[in-house]
């Protein structure tokens, strides 16, 4: 075997674009600091070659302002030696347009809009900013805390996306499943034919949701306390909703509301021929979300240099200062709201008094004490609530499984010995349907979620 170690640089004054192609080995893109292009990597070959040639295999091309990069197949790559890698480091703001098969491709730390085609290739996007377009036939798409609007068209590969941000989503797939978590964006639109649709919002005001699919499930997790106007039509489906807002149905057509004065509203719309259609409540604020509204604070407070820039960060101060008050409307415990309330009172204080002539690092000092105060409160407040539920659970159940206590009852051996075939068989229904009205006792009073209570009815044969 054969070890070939790559190296080499591109500067270019103009460079606007690089157009790649990789048939070669599985590639990684991330950032350089400086603005030149640089290639690094490894190839390890099956036989040993006394005259090896990069430019053999690679073909380079600079013109207006776009550097073509070709990167063709050595039929003399070892693919079972993993460590086989290009690594390639691009300059901020030059525009990514990528083509390939079958070869892996990774992004990372990048700061530059992206154009990506692949036919069967896994592509994973990790910390990258600037708006996205990819598109995939087979293979399955990674996406986690990016920032910028993406554009996604897939036939057959899943797309899983978290912490992602932007103006704009648009994801189109068959059969592919499209799971998106932690997503804030204020225009959604997500259709598949087949798949699952899985979305999970962040807190945004004046939103535009469309989800629309034939035979695949939308499952729609929404902030608490969000205020959202949904629409949702069902040729043969069904709506199902664990949200307080209730459901108002007639003829296929479901209607729901849940309004807040002084708040944006949120359009939503679903439409599904045979889908089924799910709502539910992430059942706390995010954390993270948190934590970002207090960067994007800080940020903001750091940049502010005039009149009509304080304003601005008076207005985004009052925003996260209203998520900050539904978390702590949401804790059980009166000290730790008590802590939390007087807190975000300070806050507002700080935003109110905001002073150009007072030292930014004084004003960002307080902000970061007053953060990491709230930020621990809300913590501890679900900390409580979970700790809470779970004692609850035990208390009821005796067992920390509801799906162990159930198969208990089913299949207790201490009835089988002294029933006969068919005593057994109608105890068996007696007990499964007693099981099943415990469960759906316990998905009434919010002990158990929907999609649990599904399973425990499918593992009793009572759906």
């Amino acid at each position: 075997m054969t070890k070939i170690t790559l190296q080499q640089e591109w500067k270019y004054d103009g460079l606007k674009t690089i157009k790649l192609e990789n048939l070669m080995a599985p590639m990684v893109i991330e950032a350089n600091d400086e603005d030149s292009v640089i290639l690094e990597g490894e190839l390890n070959l099956k036989k040993q070659e006394e005259y090896f040639e990069l430019k053999d295999y690679m073909t380079e091309n600079y013109e207006e302002g776009t550097l073509k990069l070709d990167f063709d197949e050595i039929g003399n790559l070892d693919h079972k030696v993993k460590n086989s890698q290009i690594r390639l480091k691009v300059p901020a703001g030059v525009l990514l347009k990528i083509e390939i098969e079958n070869m892996p491709l990774g992004l990372s730390g990048l700061k530059n809009d992206l154009h990506i085609e692949s036919e069967n290739a896994p592509i994973s996007v990790r910390n990258c900013d600037g708006d996205k377009h990819l598109e995939s036939e087979n293979g399955p798409l990674r996406i986690h805390n990016s920032a910028g609007n993406l554009f996604a068209d897939l036939e057959n590969g899943p797309i899983s996306a978290e912490d992602i941000s932007g103006e704009s989503i648009h994801i189109e797939s068959e059969n592919g499943p499209i799971k998106v978590r932690l997503a804030s964006y204020q225009k959604v639109d997500i259709e598949s034919e087949n798949g699952l649709i899985y979305y999970e919002t962040q807190p945004v005001e004046g939103g535009d949701f469309k989800f629309k699919t034939e035979n695949g499930i939308v499952h729609l997790v929404l902030p608490l306390a969000f205020c959202f106007s949904l629409h949702a039509e069902s040729e043969r489906g069904n709506l199902k909703s664990k949200l307080d807002a209730e459901v108002v149905k007639k003829d296929g057509t479901f209607k729901i509301e849940n309004i807040y004065d002084g708040e944006e509203i949120t359009k939503i719309s679903i439409e599904t021929e045979n889908g089924l259609i799910k709502l539910s409540s992430d059942g706390h604020i995010n954390l993270d979300f948190i934590r970002s509204g207090f960067n994007q604070l800080k940020e903001a407070y750091q940049n502010a240099k005039t009149s009509e820039e304080k304003t601005k960060v008076v207005e985004m101060a009052n925003k996260v200062i209203a998520s900050l008050q539904k978390a702590a409307d949401s804790i059980n415990e009166e000290k730790i709201k008590e802590k939390v309330s007087a807190a975000i009172s300070k806050l507002k204080e700080l935003s109110e008094s905001f002073d150009f002539d007072e030292t930014k690092t004084m004003v960002l000092g307080k902000l970061e004490d007053l953060g990491t105060e709230i930020y621990d409160g809300v913590q501890d407040g679900l900390k409580n609530v979970k700790a809470e539920f779970n004692e609850l659970k035990h208390e009821h159940l005796n067992t920390d499984s509801i799906k162990d206590y159930v198969m208990k009852v089913v299949n207790s051996p201490l009835i089988k010995p002294y029933l006969s075939a068919e005593k057994k068989k109608m105890e068996k229904e007696e007990i499964a349907e007693r099981s099943r009205l415990k469960i759906l006792d316990m998905l009434e009073s919010g002990k158990i979620s929907s999609e649990e209570a599904e399973k425990l009815l499918k593992a009793i044969g009572k759906e």
